[in-house]
Order: structure tokens, then sequence, then C-alpha cells
């Protein structure tokens, strides 16, 4: 128990995958501003549907604003990067809000761009969120997904996640926290990914931010 209070959010890292893919993680902050503009423009209008529940052109000042300055504690959000090709916008973003100030329970959600989507990046930054949530307290995470999205369900349901409630057009579901990799308990594939992915997080190396 006391582990998770002493336990740290991760920082920026990076991390190489066995495709020669690069990435660096790093917390979002005001600077990546730019790239989430950019990087809105290149998701389809299918993953953009399936992310935001709709077809917006672009994103508001106020979205941009909310979207680039999480607190860490309400709102911890990290970006991952391209580290062989810096100048473009980024590879995705994975976040989670609490569902109030007190709550111990976090909505995620995690946007790939779709050149990057099936190389590992989602699971990477999905892991990041399990060990910063786990440092500050969360217990569990919630998940509305666009029901049309049967990939990403199944995994979830892989990674260990029960389906709590479905109507047309949201499937919600729920998985525990998982701050350390042999918290997995789940057997799949996925799920095995997930415990090594964990554990890399937890012994990554401090990097210097590409922004």
């Amino acid at each position: 128990m006391f582990q998770r209070w002493f336990a740290k959010p991760p920082g920026t890292f990076n991390h190489s995958f066995a495709d020669g893919l690069q990435v660096q993680v790093a917390p979002v902050t005001p600077a990546h501003a730019p790239r989430f503009e950019a990087g809105y423009q290149r998701l389809s209008e299918q993953s953009r549907r399936m992310r935001f529940f709709g077809q917006v052109s672009n994103l508001s000042s106020r979205q941009l604003e909310f979207l680039t300055r999480p607190d860490g504690r309400l709102h911890i959000a990290y970006a991952a990067l391209d580290v062989g090709a810096p100048q473009e916008p980024g590879i995705g973003v994975g976040r989670c809000i609490r569902l109030d100030r007190d709550s111990r329970i976090a909505e995620v959600a995690l946007t790939i761009l779709d050149d990057y989507q099936g190389r590992g990046v989602g699971l990477l930054l999905h892991a990041t969120l399990h060990r910063a949530a786990y440092a500050v307290g969360l217990q569990q995470f919630l998940y509305d997904v666009a029901a049309e999205n049967e990939r990403f369900i199944r995994h979830l349901l892989a990674l260990g996640a029960r389906q709590v409630s479905r109507d047309r057009d949201v499937v919600r579901l729920m998985l525990p926290v998982l701050g350390r990799g042999d918290a997995v308990s789940a057997r799949t594939a996925p799920a095995l990914r997930l415990r090594r992915l964990l554990d890399a997080v937890a012994a990554a190396e401090p990097a210097r931010p590409l922004s």
C-alpha cells in the first residue's frame, strides 16, 4: 500500500520497439499545442469519429487549452513522439480524467495517428497511464468506446476489462488500475505485452524532451 503513495508518475522517457520505431513518451504541456493541431488534421474521419464521437473539422481554442493543460492529478496526459522524425506532429496521446475531484475512477482516452496504428504505441501509452494513475491513487479506469470500434473493445477485454453497459453507439468497460507488471492477472497475449511494458515504463531512464 505504501508503495502506491511513494511511487512517482513517469516522466519523459524513450522506448524502442522491435520494428525499429523509437518513441519518446512525455507528459503533455502547453508546448505540445502546435503538435495537437497538426496531428488532429492527420486523423482520418473514421479515427475522429471513433475517438471524438463526431467529425469535428478543427479543435477549438478552448478544446486545445483543455487538452494541453493537464494537472497531473485530476487530468493526466502523455504524448508519444517519433524520435526519428521530431519535426512531425507526433504519434498519439493517452489521457485519463477523474470522474470528480475525489473519485478513484478516471475515464481513459487513447488516440493514435492512423499511420502508426497497430505498432504498439497505444499500449505503451496505456501502460504509462496505468503507472501515473497508480501513483496518484486512482483505482479503476473507465472506457466509453464507440460500438463500431470492435477491435479496441476486444483488446480491452483481453487485458482483463469487464463490460458494464452497452447501447447502440457506446460500449462502457472498466479495468483496475495496474501499477506494476505483476498486477496483470490476464494471460492473453495483449495482457502479457502490457505486463512487459508496465515493467519497461517503471525501469525507463529519464530522457531529454524533444519539445
